[in-house]
C-alpha cells in the first residue's frame, strides 16, 4: 500500500513539472459521418500501473514516461501499443469504437522519427554474463536531412531499409515487458535509448530479447568491423 500510495505521489509532482499533452478522442467511424462520442471508457496506464480511469474525452498533462491506453469499444476491450511521452510532445490518439478489427497505433513518438537536423540519437547495450562483459553504442546523427551511422571506428550514411531496423529496435524495446518477475541469473542485459534530455531504458536478467544483437546483425555492423581489421 506504501509503495503504491509512493508511485502516485511521484506520478503528481511529475505531472506538475511537466508539459507532456495527451488528447484522446472516440468515434462512431461506420457512420455516413464520422460522429465523436464524449463518455466512452478507457484506462491510462504509465509505466505498466493503471493511473487513473475516464469515462469521457480530454485532454491530460502528464509527466515523461512509458503510457499505453486501454479502452472500451461495442465488442471488447482493446489496448494499444505501448509510446513514449517525452520532449513537452502533443501526442493525438482516435480510436473507432464500432469496429471489430483495430489495429494498435503506429505512431510511437520514436525518437528515430523526432530527430532534427544536428540532433542525435544514442542506442546503448550494456552487458555482462559468466564469461565476459561491455558495453557497446551506436550514434545516429541527423545532418541535412541525412541519417548517418557511428559505431567503433565505423561511419556511414544510413538508408530507408535501415532507418526502419532502428524503428523496429525502438518500438520492440517500449513494448518489452517493463515489470517481468527478476530471475537470479549471471547473466544481465540492459538496453538505452538516449535522445536529448530524454533516456528510456530497459534491463532483463537471463535476457530473451536479443535486439540490440539484431540490430548489429541487420546493419551489418559485425561484418564491417572485420572487414576493417583485415
Amino acid at each position: 500500500m506504501i509503495r503504491i500510495l509512493i508511485f502516485i505521489l511521484l506520478f503528481y509532482v511529475n505531472t506538475i513539472f511537466s508539459q507532456n499533452t495527451l488528447v484522446i478522442n472516440f468515434e462512431y467511424c461506420k457512420a455516413k459521418e464520422v460522429t465523436s462520442v464524449y463518455d466512452n471508457e478507457y484506462k491510462i496506464v504509465y509505466n505498466d500501473s493503471i493511473i487513473t480511469e475516464y469515462k469521457h474525452s480530454d485532454n491530460y498533462n502528464l509527466p515523461d514516461g512509458k503510457y499505453y491506453i486501454t479502452y472500451k469499444t461495442y465488442f471488447d476491450w482493446k489496448r494499444t501499443n505501448s509510446f513514449l511521452l517525452f520532449n513537452k510532445v502533443i501526442y493525438n490518439l482516435d480510436f473507432c469504437i464500432d469496429e471489430v478489427n483495430v489495429k494498435p497505433i503506429e505512431n510511437h513518438n520514436l525518437a528515430i522519427d523526432l530527430m532534427k537536423n544536428g540532433e542525435s540519437l544514442e542506442i546503448i547495450h550494456n552487458y555482462s554474463g559468466c564469461f565476459n562483459s561491455g558495453k557497446e553504442k551506436i550514434v545516429i546523427e541527423r545532418i541535412n536531412n541525412k541519417f548517418f551511422l557511428n559505431y567503433n571506428t565505423i561511419r556511414r550514411k544510413l538508408t530507408k531499409r535501415e532507418i526502419d531496423f532502428i524503428r523496429t529496435y525502438e518500438i520492440e524495446l517500449i513494448n518489452l515487458d517493463t515489470y517481468e518477475e527478476y530471475k537470479i541469473c549471471m547473466a544481465y542485459s540492459q538496453n538505452i535509448i538516449r535522445y536529448g534530455e530524454h533516456q528510456y531504458d530497459y534491463a532483463e536478467s537471463c535476457p530473451k530479447w536479443n535486439g540490440f544483437t539484431q540490430l548489429t546483425e541487420k546493419l551489418k555492423l559485425v561484418k564491417l568491423l572485420k572487414e576493417e581489421q583485415e
